[in-house]
């Protein structure tokens, strides 16, 4: 066995971590499989798991081809698909390389276009499950490499490809959190300010920044306990989140207040947010709300004074309740 190679590969392999997300991790695999393990064809099938609701496992996805790969995306994602029929016949031939004269008839079938000599399968896993796997190929004869250091850098680069996707995943989980109100499971206000640019950019429609006030909170807590005044902003929380379009923004910023950007066929913000005071009032038990909102562009064009506008806007609202006037 090579020990330099295999020093190499490690040292190498060490800057992995570093990768935030799955695509940067591929690539920089592949560069390396290329140099230290000849393997001059292969890429990558992953189940990516998104950290939305706990970790949902997506489709198996093929990434970062390679070599007689290169620009083939559909076919392999075809023949992908269609693996999972051949699963028994896929096992025995993982983590080791064969020939091409070696495999099943219907393997060979498979990859007689791409014009491989020898394929290898290294199942990536995670938590006892298969969550991917590197595919890789040689279309020439290799003498630099034995086959037994091939072999181990194969196995050392699944592991640690695992590792590292774990890593990602991880760090995803932990944005995720850190982005999110623990009471109501609404985004927080470091989640909606991650969220705003890519709504702002992408709306084709007029925008409405509202603020949403649960009246009362105080005295409910006061004289009913802090578990009723929960369950009301958790019940705020989900009629306001049933009130929406898909793609709208809803977020708690604490406290007795609500924020939400909502996508509008019309620059019309006091429309838009009275619908919603008046879908808490009639789906509560027994809740009200103060609503103000602001045009994005039209009243300002950044979340602070958007903020200011529809803050006003909401104590206007509040002034008016009390009086007795619906606006």
């Amino acid at each position: 066995m090579d020990a330099n190679v295999l020093r190499g590969f490690c040292h190498r392999s060490r800057q992995w971590s570093r990768a935030n997300r799955g695509m940067e991790l591929f690539n920089m695999a592949a560069d390396d499989l290329r140099e230290f393990a000849e393997t001059d064809s292969g890429f990558f099938v992953y189940r990516k798991r998104l950290p939305t609701n706990g970790v949902i496992p997506q489709n198996a996805t093929v990434y970062a081809p390679w070599g007689v790969f290169a620009n083939r995306e559909e076919q392999l994602q075809r023949l992908v698909n269609k693996a999972f029929d051949w699963i028994d016949l896929l096992n025995p031939l993982m983590e080791r390389w064969i020939l091409f004269e070696d495999m099943p008839t219907v393997i060979q079938q498979v990859w007689c276009g791409f014009g491989v000599l020898e394929v290898g399968i290294w199942p990536l896993v995670s938590r006892e499950q298969m969550i991917g796997a590197i595919v890789v190929a040689r279309t020439k004869p290799s003498h630099r490499v034995s086959v037994m250091t091939k072999t181990a850098l194969m196995d050392s680069c699944a592991a640690q490809i695992s590792l590292a996707l774990d890593l990602i995943l991880t760090g995803r989980i932990a944005e995720e959190a850190s982005q999110r109100d623990l009471l109501t499971g609404l985004l927080n206000r470091r989640g909606l300010e991650a969220k705003l640019p890519q709504l702002v950019q992408e709306c084709e429609n007029c925008l409405v920044f509202g603020l949403i006030d649960l009246n009362d909170l105080k005295e409910v807590n006061d004289t009913r306990g802090h578990p009723v005044g929960d369950n009301a902003l958790r019940q705020v929380a989900d009629i306001i989140s049933r009130n929406v379009r898909a793609g709208d923004i809803v977020a708690r910023f604490g406290g007795d207040e609500f924020v939400v950007v909502l996508q509008s066929d019309r620059p019309d913000a006091n429309t838009a947010m009275e619908r919603i005071r008046q879908a808490v009032e009639e789906q509560s038990d027994g809740l009200s709300v103060s609503v103000g909102g602001a045009v994005w562009g039209a009243d300002g064009a950044t979340l602070e004074r958007c903020y200011e506008v529809a803050d006003e806007r909401l104590y206007e609202c509040k002034r008016l309740a009390k009086l007795g006037v619906t606006r």
